[in-house]
Formats: C-alpha cells, structure tokens, sequence
C-alpha cells in the first residue's frame, strides 16, 4: 500500500508539473526557440524516436556505461585488494590515485580522448577511472577492518590464499564494496556523458552537444529526458 501510494503521489507531481509547463507556455506566450510546450516536446520526441537515430545514442552511451563500469568494478577490486595487503602499493598509489580523483573530470576527458580518440574507447576508459576508485577505497579499508582472528584461524587450518580471499575475506568485505559500487555506477553515466560531450560521434552527450550548436531546445531536453531515465 505505501508504495502504491508514492508512485500515485509521483505520477501526480509530474502531471502537475507538465500542465504548470503547459501553462507557463501559454500564458506568457514563450517562444518555441526559448522554450517548447510539453506538447510540441513529445511530439518531437516521438517522431525522433520512430526514426532510429535516438536508439542508436541510447545504445552507444549504455555500452560505455555497461562495459566500463564492469571493468571499473574489475579494476577497482584488483587495486583495493593490493592495496590493503602492500603498504608501498599504497603509499606510491594512493597520491596519484587521489589527484586523478580530484581533478575535475571535465579536464581529464580531452586528455582520454586524444589518448584513445573520439570513438567508445575514451569514454569506456574514463567510465574505468570514475568507478574504479569509490571500489577500491570501500574494498580496502573493509579488508584492513577484518578480525586477525579469522586470518589466524584459516592459517592454521593451512588455507591457500585463495581460500582465504573466498572464505574470509570477499564475504567480509561484501558490504562495503556493494555500497562502492553503488556510488560508482552513479557516476558512470555521468562521466560517460561527459566524455561524449567533449568528443564523440555518437552518444547523449553527442546530443546535448549537437542540440545547443544548433540551439535545438527539444533535442537538448529529449537528451535530458533519456538520461534521467537512464540514471
């Protein structure tokens, strides 16, 4: 019954909030140009979706999404785990790590992209570089909290490492990096967008890009719109 009742209180809001649109468009009689009514919007949306084009920049952007989130999820394990077990791994990681983070993401994109030019390969690595880093922060410091107990107990049952890693620790740092992976999947999209709207040939961000150079309002919202959805 609750939920029920938050997605009728949400389907109400966007009502309202489209016919507040629709009437702020009417009433102050608003250019198209400056800004479509819902009307004229959906309309656009719709006929741009029937022509094909639009699915093929939703799938171009989910791919980047997809594939560098899972190897940044690959990435960021491998780093965390190594990280945790070397204190000079992390002395000499850590520093650069933090200062890639810092930086603005925006900044970096033109780098990936004449690194790896302006196809899906610039965009998938700095999906990689986004996600890796919340996974590996949250993966290290649950396997530096884990109990020396249950290392020593494996110890002297005479467990491998591996047997360690699968048995005590991945379990135990479980939530931690679940939580880290959730952070980092909300970043993906956002830096996948990002990298097409520095450079790409497809995508999005190519959208968002393509919409406000020939000043399409209802191309730039129809991008807006998907990535929503999509995030």
């Amino acid at each position: 019954m609750k939920k029920s009742k938050i997605y009728i209180e949400l389907c109400a809001l966007v009502i309202a909030l489209i016919a507040l649109w629709q009437a702020i468009t009417v009433i102050f009689d608003i250019p198209s140009y400056y800004l479509p009514s819902p009307v004229e919007f959906f309309t656009y949306f719709s006929q741009f979706l029937q022509t094909g084009k639009l699915a093929s920049h939703i799938s171009t952007t989910l791919y980047e999404v997809f594939i560098g989130t899972f190897w940044g999820i690959v990435v960021g394990m491998v780093l965390g785990y190594f990280i945790a077990k070397s204190k000079v791994l992390e002395h000499l990681l850590m520093p650069l790590l933090l200062i890639m983070q810092i930086s603005p993401k925006i900044s970096i994109a033109p780098l990936f992209i004449l690194w790896f030019g302006l196809g899906l390969t610039s965009k998938v690595a700095l999906v990689i570089l986004v996600v890796s880093f919340p996974i590996m922060i949250a993966e290290s410091s649950a396997l530096k909290k884990i109990n020396s107990g249950y290392t020593e107990l494996m110890n002297i049952w005479h467990a491998n490492k591996w047997q360690v890693f699968t048995r005590v620790e991945l379990p135990c740092a479980c939530h931690e990096v679940i939580s880290g992976i959730k952070i980092a999947v909300t970043q993906a999209i956002t830096s996948a967008v990002i990298g097409e709207m520095m450079g790409a040939k497809a995508g999005l961000g190519y959208l968002l890009t393509n919409g406000a150079e020939m000043y399409d309002l209802n191309m730039i919202l129809s991008s807006i719109f998907l990535l929503s959805l999509l995030g």
